[in-house]
């Protein structure tokens, strides 16, 4: 449609009405306070954008990079992707070369199990045999360090695989570390650590986070814990099939805010997002429960100097307290750090 202006002479006098109107409206917008009201009105607009975001996010399914390449391959050469590990390397020597701490090397092992859609011919195996051990690990820093990431795995438990300790870790060290560092039952001080477990959650085999960082809650004992967020007793894990698990954090963007944020995705459903104002539920010591009639989360503040941020990824497979000679196995595979959503692995024609 064009749009063009009036003529001159077809202008009409405004009514004296409206002119007084127009000046009430001027004054009441130009008063300290009325523009105090605006503001206020504005934040409040904000908040319910985001609590519309947050919506979105739980509703709609989400195109990611796997999307673009079939089975994953070729999926290295994204842009906005900084490392993946798929385990083709051909032996297990090659794989754990490109890993800067590796524990327990001789319970992993190349596999020919591999996820239905995967473009692959291997995965990684970890097997622990009760009374020796308790499991093993695979470390790396993600350099330079990032506000953002995006982390997708895929992982088979097997039908017996006895309850574990903890699992899956992304975070940051300040300075990084080519090891991953202790500090269980200590909150972080805010410059020098934080991290997030995807994990299993031993005897319910329910999956949740396990988060540390500098504004985390204690726990009956006043040590501060792992914080879950999730606790939903239908989100159990799925023994002896592939799953694909996908973590995204974001740091808090200054230093003071708590605007950092969390999320899963599991087969690519969302499953959680939490962030400043969202979800709402109550904390009961180091738990959090999602409640709509609850108050609304504060969001993360992930650190306190902004030389920390997102950059090392550990595979870690730690189980206890297990009957002598139990066998345990964990597959993992396809794992996909980038910058943006990545999705779960679309199948290769013919597959």
């Amino acid at each position: 449609m064009a749009y063009s202006k009036k003529p001159a002479d077809s202008k009409k006098r405004i009514p004296s009405q409206l002119v007084g109107v127009r000046m009430l409206f001027f004054r009441f917008f130009s008063s300290i306070s009325n523009i105090r009201f605006v503001s206020i009105m504005f934040m409040l607009w904000a908040v319910s954008t985001s609590h519309a975001e947050a919506g979105a996010f739980q509703n709609q399914p989400r195109p990611g990079l796997a999307a673009k390449y079939k089975g994953d391959r070729g999926i290295e050469k994204d842009s906005d992707v900084i490392f993946v590990e798929n385990f083709e390397e051909g032996t297990l020597d090659a794989v754990t070369s490109r890993w800067e701490s590796v524990r327990s090397a001789e319970i992993m092992s190349l596999s020919k199990d591999v996820p239905e859609t995967s473009g692959g011919k291997h995965s990684l195996l970890m097997t622990h045999i009760g009374g020796r051990g308790t499991g093993g690990h695979l470390y790396r820093r993600l350099s330079p360090g990032y506000e953002q990431l995006y982390v997708r795995f895929y992982v088979k438990f097997a039908p017996d695989c006895y309850p574990i300790h903890h699992f899956f870790h992304v975070g940051g060290y300040n300075p990084p570390t080519p090891w991953p560092q202790g500090g269980a039952g200590i909150r972080p001080a805010g410059n020098e650590r934080f991290s997030t477990g995807i994990e299993p959650h031993g005897q319910k085999w329910q999956w949740d986070f396990y988060s540390y960082w500098m504004g985390m809650r204690s726990s009956p004992d006043e040590k501060s814990w792992g914080h879950d967020f999730i606790n939903d007793k239908s989100l159990k894990v799925e023994r002896g099939q592939w799953m694909c698990i996908e973590l995204m954090m974001t740091m808090n963007d200054r230093v003071t805010e708590t605007n950092g944020e969390l999320a899963l995705w599991i087969d690519g459903r969302a499953i959680s997002h939490l962030g400043k104002g969202f979800p709402k539920g109550k904390w009961v010591w180091d738990s959090f429960y999602p409640n709509p009639n609850g108050a609304s989360f504060e969001g993360f503040r992930w650190r306190s100097d902004p030389k920390l941020n997102i950059n090392f990824l550990w595979v870690l497979f730690y189980i206890t307290k297990v009957p002598p000679d139990h066998v345990s196995k964990v597959w993992f595979d396809d794992i996909v750090v980038a910058k943006k959503y990545i999705g779960p692995i679309v199948p290769v024609n013919g597959k």
